[in-house]
């Protein structure tokens, strides 16, 4: 046990200092203390955004024992550790390192549904969806035991409560979606809400469902929510600029986009757009006016131009020898 976690160790050095330059974590400049101690500086340094040094200090408690008198309800596990030391790298956008330690703890107490849940999170942000989609049933199956729900096929879950792994759910309404079950993600979003009012990603979550399913009417609703909770959540901004596209109102979109973006990009993104829709005419007038209002450096728009002229030209010839 002691070599896999030296091993973990040297995975986890990988971290960088605000200079940029790799910073070496060594334990032996820690003096030898109670494992208690060890995890309560860790949950302070925790605290004090010094995650690097809190995972050291989680690390170095593995190897240490508790005091005599310590009580019971400041002991925590190994696999407690190594998920507060996964939680640490998520955090830092290390997602590597976070599969490494959530892996690890998945070998020792293989039915840890918060672990499965993370652990399936950063497999669908890597586009692994068959592995993301395992583990997520695993930890959605088990949260909705707990609450009393014997999963059938349809996957008709119970309401959820403050214990539930909320991001495990998020994450599968995700791979619904992908699936082209919007309804579905729909009802599992919509369970996830009465415990997150004040998080704008799950309204805009639910909006992208929306959208996909054709609601564009509740897509846009779901968007505003988002907004109105953080008027500086640049996906709402987007995506709902995308609702404009999509219905025409060009001008409205135009000025959501503008929210979060310089002119010229909103101009090009709503072009871009409307490239992919097939709507060529209307996509060339934006983005023209993208390489007009920004020609010496705009390079995305010449591009995106050039693109849309060639899939012009191949439709003219097709038309022709339809003929």
């Amino acid at each position: 046990m002691i070599k896999l976690y030296l091993i973990l160790i040297i995975l986890l050095s990988g971290c960088t200092t605000t200079s940029g330059q790799p910073e070496l974590r060594s334990l032996a400049d820690i003096p030898p203390e109670s494992r208690e101690t060890l995890i309560k500086n860790a949950r302070y340094a925790e605290q004090n955004q010094q995650f690097d040094k809190a995972i050291v200090l989680y690390i170095k408690s593995l190897d240490q024992e508790y005091e005599d008198d310590t009580a019971e309800v400041n002991k925590i596990s190994n696999t407690q550790i190594f998920y507060n030391i996964g939680m640490l790298e998520v955090k830092q956008g290390h997602d590597e390192l976070a599969v490494t330690a959530f892996k690890h703890l998945l070998l020792q107490e293989p039915n840890h549904h918060l672990a499965q849940a993370q652990l399936g999170i950063l497999y669908l942000e890597k586009k692994q969806k068959k592995q993301a989609t395992k583990l997520l049933i695993k930890a959605i199956t088990a949260d909705q035991l707990r609450l009393g729900n014997t999963l059938n096929n349809d996957y008709k879950f119970v309401s959820l409560d403050s214990n539930s792994p909320l991001p495990a759910y998020s994450a599968f309404a995700v791979i619904q979606d992908l699936e082209g079950k919007h309804q579905q993600a729909i009802e599992t979003q919509q369970l996830v809400i009465p415990l997150s009012e004040q998080t704008p990603s799950v309204y805009t979550n639910i909006g992208y469902s929306y959208y996909l399913a054709g609601n564009f009417v509740e897509a846009e609703i779901q968007y505003k929510k988002a907004i109105d909770i953080d008027n500086k959540f640049k996906r709402a901004w987007l995506n709902l600029g995308l609702v404009y596209t999509r219905k025409g109102m060009y001008s409205k979109a135009l000025q959501t986009l503008k929210q979060v973006m310089p002119t010229e990009h909103a101009y090009n993104d709503i072009g871009y757009f409307l490239i992919l829709e097939g709507r060529y005419r209307e996509a060339e007038y934006f983005i023209e006016r993208a390489i007009e209002l920004s020609p010496s450096y705009f390079v995305k728009a010449n591009v995106n131009l050039e693109n849309l002229k060639l899939q012009m030209n191949k439709d003219i010839d097709l038309a022709y020898s339809n003929e």
